[in-house]
């Protein structure tokens, strides 16, 4: 039976439907899942991702990722937004991930130092479930539903890719492998930072596997690696080194900070790596957002980071001296550190956890499981459960899948709806003013959307907003949205006070917003229009701040800056045309 399988999945057309079937199995219930987090500030309030064909917009909106958002603005031409094709974009590339991971184990177990060992005779069976596992592991959600973090996806799509096709060239020796190698690693460099590691990975390919081919001139391998090493500058190191980079949208509140000292930031991942690997063995617990509710490590006592880095040094050592004994462990090992190296060493990133950033990595683990499955569990599996090992690996895999596939499903029910997913986190991060401050406002939306239906939602808006800020007062946007909560319960002198609060800490157009419609509401035109053309300042493509100032500058009889500001918000916005259209034909009959 395990032959007959072992040849079925020989066949390539086999293996991507398979792994396409279970994909949309798994992930079924993730296309309604609503934007959330930086998906605002990335999407639908990014200006700069409107026209694909504006490369200088998205350029320099984010020149370092350039090829995730010009995905997402492709998106956003057919799409606008509408989630469901995000999501169908974001599974479609979960799906070649899935199948570049079988070629790549398939390859790497084809090799001659594998051939005639266990798992390569099996090589088929091994690398369908291990890309089973890397599609249906729980930890691969965010990556996968949180729709703007498409950026690890799809810049593993351009690694993975890369790594395949190196494995092509070492083996065949045919130029074109090594060009289209080349052309990926350059897209996965535009994708996402932590791709900066794709020549290293290459090096440790080169030297545990090709190493004493018998065909290879020392000459002609620096050439390659020179080649391949030169494209590391296309990521400005000095900056992402210096100052770390940001995942966050353009809010204040999600900015990459580098106020964390490095060693700090390396004592606290010592712990984040650890929480990691527990949760690729048992993926408890899972969360979208730890934000500052992760314990930081200001030296190396502090949380038992000391022991932490005593466990991942055991593992580096396992992986060293399993080189010689146990390539596919050493290599795994090898795998995961080199896809953390970035997010998880020196350089400061103001959220130390995501789960997302193990989307690279999560191939090490497996390749770390197929390997030990067929090796140092091979004489307990024959003892106590089956004389064959590959039948363990086969139906402990399987147990997995399963397991991991419920979770799965699980994660993408909780993801389908915002107060749910930020109920979640709240539960598991209650000391995340972050968490607070985003479920407040999912409640504000949630009222505003049906306010017969939903009237308590404001009342629970206003509870976590105070609760974020008692956590944190500097959340400028905890403060924003307070203060439009109190303008919806009628009290205007609190939502000016609130407002200025944040604008004390953050200007912003939002809170420059509920400023001016607090000011209307008291009679204070002039103080309102000052408001607002605060907020033009600061955004003069606002369609909200344009409309509001239009009808400011109508109520107080100016009417040709209200032609102006009306005109410039139907260039950019159509909703309300017909009342605006009516006010700017009175003004015209003047």
């Amino acid at each position: 039976m395990v032959n007959r399988i072992e040849k079925y999945f020989d066949k390539k057309h086999v293996v991507i439907a398979v792994i396409a079937v279970l994909t949309l199995l798994v992930y079924c219930n993730s296309f309604t899942a609503p934007f959330t987090l930086d998906d605002f500030g990335s999407i639908v309030n990014n200006y700069a991702i409107r026209n694909p064909l504006d490369f200088k917009a998205i350029w320099n909106f984010y020149s370092n990722r350039f090829v995730l958002y010009f995905t997402l603005s492709l998106n956003y031409f057919f799409h606008g937004t509408s989630v469901a094709g995000y999501h169908i974009t974001n599974v479609a590339i979960h799906i070649l991930n899935g199948f570049l991971v079988y070629l790549i184990i398939n390859s790497i177990l084809g090799l001659t130092h594998f051939r005639h060992k266990l798992y390569g005779r099996y090589r088929n069976i091994v690398s369908m479930l291990s890309s089973f596992i890397f599609i249906c592991h729980p930890v691969q959600v965010n990556a996968v539903t949180y729709i703007v973090q498409r950026t690890a996806s799809l810049a593993a799509m351009f690694y993975f890719l890369a790594v395949f096709l190196f494995i092509k060239y070492r083996l065949t020796d045919k130029r074109q492998y090594f060009v289209l190698m080349m052309v990926a690693i350059v897209l996965a460099m535009f994708t996402k930072e932590n791709t900066i590691t794709i020549p290293f990975m290459l090096l440790v390919i080169e030297l545990m596997f090709f190493l004493n081919d018998g065909k290879t001139s020392w000459s002609k391998r620096a050439a390659v690696f020179f080649i391949i090493f030169a494209t590391v500058p296309i990521i400005p190191c000095t900056n992402l080194l210096l100052k770390g980079y940001s995942q966050s949208d353009s809010n204040v509140s999600f900015k990459a900070s580098t106020s964390m000292d490095r060693l700090q930031y390396f004592y606290t991942q010592l712990n984040v790596i650890r929480v990691y690997i527990r949760q690729l063995f048992i993926p408890d617990n899972l969360n979208f957002d730890y934000s500052n509710d992760f314990p930081i490590s200001k030296i190396i006592w502090d949380n038992y980071s000391y022991i932490s880095l005593v466990i991942l040094l055991i593992i580096g050592l396992v992986g060293l001296f399993s080189i010689r004994k146990n390539k596919l462990v050493a290599f795994g090992i090898f795998w995961f550190f080199i896809g953390l190296s970035v997010e998880s060493s020196f350089i400061s990133i103001k959220d130390v956890y995501f789960e997302h950033r193990l989307y690279l990595p999560i191939v090490g683990f497996i390749i770390f499981l197929a390997g030990f499955a067929f090796t140092e569990l091979k004489h307990v599996t024959r003892l106590y459960l089956f004389k064959k090992p590959v039948l363990f690996f086969v139906v402990s895999s399987c147990c997995l899948i399963c397991i991991y596939s419920g979770i799965t499903l699980q994660r993408n029910y909780i993801f389908s709806d915002g107060i749910r997913l930020w109920t979640d986190v709240v539960k598991k991060a209650p000391a995340s003013d972050r968490a607070h401050s985003v479920l407040g406002t999912k409640y504000l939306d949630s009222y505003e959307a049906d306010k017969e239906k939903n009237k308590e939602h404001l009342s629970l808006a206003e509870m976590e907003l105070k609760k974020a800020i008692d956590l944190n007062y500097n959340n400028s946007t905890a403060h924003t949205n307070l203060s439009k909560v109190y303008f919806l319960k009628g009290e205007y002198e609190k939502c000016i006070e609130e407002a200025n609060k944040a604008n004390r800490i953050s200007k912003s157009k939002y809170a420059y917003h509920n400023l001016g419609l607090a000011y209307k509401k008291l009679g204070r035109i002039d103080e309102a229009i000052d408001a607002f053309l605060e907020g033009y300042k600061l955004d003069n493509k606002c369609s909200f701040i344009l409309r509001e100032l239009g009808y400011a500058y109508y109520e107080k009889k100016d009417y040709e800056n209200a032609r102006y500001y009306f005109e410039e918000y139907l260039k950019l916005c159509s909703y309300g045309k017909k009342n605006i259209e009516e006010k700017l034909n009175e003004i015209n009959r003047r």
